[in-house]
């Protein structure tokens, strides 16, 4: 081990760097930093404000999840909306901090996308059609003229895309067992998804319209979660190949596999911050779910 110098919202930080090798490959990863302390149960974190900031959906009260938007300046969570009463996850926030969108829970369908431009003070909503139809995981797009999701609903569960006013529906996959968890290149001309369409879930890469599908990895147990870097090099993603919920990176051709945490509890939901040398992650340590921050030291 050896002790590094670390810098994230202006904070200069000592951690304590380990060394985790995976097949060979060597990556150095500093000692995870717990960012946040209640431990209730949190879900997909985003970077927003150029990474000063993190968005989150957190079950902040007994019966409902709610979004919350962390500020590092001041490490006080609060609600996004405290009008809503239905549980709201999934969350996403366009680059200039124009668009946001998430997943709202209904009676029937199960969830709908919300989608709000800020700016202009408007919301506009898709909706699946049965009774029984979910959006999971919206991803808006780059150029910000589309949203990105998995659509549970006539076809099975796909990859799909409506613009910014939730119209003009494109399945992006037709394949079988369940397609999810899309995530857009930084250039957005394409997209990472898992998928069982084999059995167990792979990760997988698209063009942006669905076509030139490939797979990624290529293991018995599921790799779930994608999430580009900013530079677009390389992906990371949790699995489970090693016994439990891991964060794994890979670069964006297949190679190069690494491990980035090593520990008995759950670790989830990795999230690039915008300088490409960071991941916040969600951990469950010691019973607790909280957002951690891993400081990389990876090879250009």
């Amino acid at each position: 081990m050896r002790s590094c110098n670390s810098n994230f919202g202006g904070e200069s930080i000592i951690v304590t760097c380990v060394l985790l090798v995976v097949s060979g490959q060597a990556v150095m990863a500093g000692e995870p930093r717990r960012l946040t302390q209640d431990g209730v149960l949190k879900l997909a974190p985003v970077f927003i404000e150029k990474g000063n900031a993190v968005i989150f959906a957190a079950h902040d009260e007994p019966n409902r999840v709610s979004l919350l938007r962390l500020r590092f300046s001041d490490g006080r969570p609060e609600r996004v909306d405290s009008t809503l009463t239905a549980h709201q996850f999934d969350v996403d926030m366009s680059d200039d901090g124009r668009y946001l969108c998430f997943v709202l829970t209904t009676t029937s369908p199960q969830s709908v996308l919300v989608l709000r431009d800020l700016e202009a003070g408007s919301e506009v909503r898709f909706v699946p059609r049965e009774a029984r139809g979910t959006v999971r995981g919206p991803k808006i797009s780059p150029d910000r003229q589309r949203v990105v999701f998995t659509l549970s609903d006539p076809g099975g569960q796909q990859i799909a895309a409506v613009d910014m006013k939730g119209e003009n529906l494109k399945r992006l996959t037709d394949s079988a067992g369940t397609n999810v968890g899309p995530a857009l290149s930084p250039d957005g001309r394409q997209i990472a998804f898992s998928s069982s369409r084999d059995g167990s879930f792979h990760l997988y890469i698209m063009d942006a319209d669905g076509g030139n599908v490939r797979q990624l990895t290529n293991h018995p147990l599921r790799d779930l979660r994608p999430a580009w870097s900013p530079d677009g090099k390389r992906i990371a993603f949790t699995s489970a190949r090693d016994g439990n919920l891991e964060i794994y990176i890979i670069n964006a051709d297949g190679s190069n596999l690494r491990r980035i945490t090593n520990h008995p509890d759950r670790d989830d939901f990795p999230a690039w911050h915008p300088n490409g040398r960071q991941l916040l992650v969600v951990s469950e340590r010691a019973g607790d779910s909280d957002l951690y921050l891993i400081d990389l030291d990876l090879d250009d």
